[in-house]
C-alpha cells in the first residue's frame, strides 16, 4: 500500500502522557488509511505516567507509517543519567520497566538496551523541502555537519522572535517551550508545545509537500482535565 506522499504530520513534546499520543495517532491514521509520515519533535519521556508505553509505540510505527524521531533534551538528559553524568530528571521512568526493583540502581538496569541504543541514535533535526525541524532550533548559519547539539536541543525563543535563515529559505518547526496559548507562530517558525502535560492540550501540525509551515493544527484533550 502507497504511503500518502503529500501530507506529513509533526508531533511535539509527549513527556508521558500516552493517552494524548493515542488520540492523535487515532486521528492521522482514520485521515490516512494508506500510511504517511509523522516527525516526532523529541521529550517523549518525563513527567508524564505512561513513559514506557510512548517509547513503545514511537520505536514502533504502525504498518505503511514511516515515524521520524528526533531527539529531546530529556532523552539526552536520560542517557546522561544512565551513564551517571547526573541524576534522573524523573525516576519514575526507569522505574515503569522494573516496577520491582528495590532500588533506582536496580531498575537502571531493567531498562532495555533497544530502548538505550534509540535514544542515543535520534536524529538531532530533519528536512521536508523548505521545512526543518528540530527540538529547539537549528541554526542557519552552519552547516547541518556543524550544528550544536546544545543549541538544537535546549535553546529557547521568546514568542515574537523571528527565525532568521540564510533569505528565510527556511521554515521552522519545533517544540521545548509549553506554552499553555500554543501553539505559538512568529516568522518563518512555529513552536508547537502547548504544554499537554501541563495544560490539557496537544497540539499537532499537518504539512504538505513544498509549503513552508504548517497548512493546519489539530487539538487533543485529556479526557479529565479541568483548568
Amino acid at each position: 500500500m502507497k504511503m500518502n506522499e503529500q501530507r506529513y504530520y509533526a508531533f511535539p513534546d509527549i513527556h508521558g502522557r500516552y493517552d494524548l499520543l493515542q488520540k492523535a495517532l487515532d486521528f492521522v491514521y482514520q485521515e490516512n488509511p494508506n500510511g504517511g509520515k509523522i516527525i516526532f519533535l523529541g521529550d517523549y519521556i518525563d513527567r508524564g505516567p505512561d513513559n514506557k508505553k510512548v517509547l513503545e509505540t514511537v520505536m514502533n510505527p504502525k504498518e505503511n507509517w514511516e515515524f521520524v524521531c528526533l531527539m529531546g533534551n530529556h532523552e539526552e538528559m536520560f542517557i546522561d543519567a544512565l551513564n551517571g553524568k547526573m541524576k534522573f530528571y524523573d525516576p519514575a521512568v526507569v522505574r515503569e520497566y522494573a516496577p520491582d526493583a528495590k532500588t533506582l540502581q536496580d531498575a537502571r538496569e531493567g531498562v532495555p538496551k533497544e530502548v538505550i541504543d534509540w535514544m542515543w541514535n535520534l536524529k538531532l533535526f530533519h528536512f521536508e523541502g523548505p521545512n526543518v525541524f528540530a527540538h529547539a532550533h537549528y541554526d542557519d548559519d552552519l552547516l547541518p555537519e556543524h550544528q550544536q547539539k546544545h543549541n538544537l536541543l535546549w535553546t529557547r525563543m521568546d514568542d515574537w522572535m523571528k527565525y532568521s535563515s540564510q533569505s528565510d529559505r527556511l521554515f521552522l518547526t519545533h517544540g521545548h517551550t509549553p506554552r499553555k496559548h500554543g501553539p505559538v507562530t512568529s516568522p518563518n517558525r512555529v513552536n508547537l508545545d502547548a504544554g499537554g502535560v501541563f495544560y490539557g492540550r496537544y497540539v499537532i501540525g499537518e504539512y504538505y509537500e513544498g509549503i513552508k509551515g504548517p497548512v493546519a493544527f489539530h487539538e487533543f484533550l485529556w479526557h479529565n482535565y479541568t483548568t
